[in-house]
């Protein structure tokens, strides 16, 4: 994450990734809502586990390192991945480990990634999950392709392009905005963690983990947060 116009204090105040443990789920949501005593009565009153998601400085035990530390001291609303640095480029390396914490802290049927600029309907989000309980396998999200691109100066480069065959074109993949996976393909996850690699995008790293499994894939209309339907439980902003 990089803070321009706000400081980090201010910028964590307006935007909050979550867990949300909402019956059997764990979701990592965008969520503008206060710290402290108020976390803590959502976990005991409805279970619900709040969350901030960041690496750490490229600059390790610089000020914004401890501005998190100080932070999350008086509010324990962090995650802090150590060993990974927050950048845009790290954005799947990040997710990876988000999954693996995760399944290793919460006990859930799902564990769902969302963007930090989507905003979610967590009852409808629930619901939605809820219809799903009975597929041990699965993989829930608005799925989409896309072009590979080999330039190495395109905003999108792919180093590994050439993976992908001579159309250039992406598996089928869940839109990084939102997606849900089942506990068993976040324990898969957990456990071949030093074997899954990722590509150059998080929500393709992310498909390719299940694309040689017995996985069901869902596309799920109301995940596409950017067609501004009226059925969608999230909207991008």
């Amino acid at each position: 994450m990089v803070v321009k116009s706000l400081s980090l204090k201010d910028h964590l105040e307006d935007i909050r990734k979550v867990f949300d443990v909402l019956d059997k789920a764990v979701v990592n949501i965008e969520v503008t809502i206060c710290a402290g005593a108020a976390l803590k009565k959502l976990e005991d009153e409805k279970g619900i586990v709040v969350r901030f998601v960041i690496g750490r400085s490229a600059n390790h035990g610089d000020s914004l390192d401890r501005e998190i530390d100080s932070e999350n001291r008086q509010t324990n609303d962090f995650i802090v991945l150590d060993g990974k640095v927050e950048a845009t480029e790290e954005a799947p390396k990040k997710t990876k480990l988000f999954f693996i914490n995760a399944v290793e802290n919460w006990n859930a049927e799902f564990y769902v990634k969302i963007n930090d600029d989507v905003f979610v309907n967590i009852d409808a989000l629930g619901a939605t999950l809820s219809t799903h309980l009975d597929k041990p396998r699965v993989y829930i999200g608005c799925m989409k392709s896309g072009e590979v691109f080999s330039e190495p100066n395109h905003k999108w480069y792919e180093p590994d392009w050439w993976k992908f065959g001579d159309g250039k074109s992406y598996f089928r993949h869940a839109s990084g905005e939102i997606y849900a996976i089942s506990r068993a393909l976040a324990q898969f996850i957990s456990i071949n963690r030093s074997i899954l690699r990722t590509y150059a995008h998080d929500d393709v790293s992310t498909g390719s983990w299940f694309i040689g499994l017995a996985a069901k894939f869902i596309n799920e209309g109301n995940f596409c947060c950017s067609s501004w339907s009226p059925g969608a439980l999230c909207a991008a902003v």
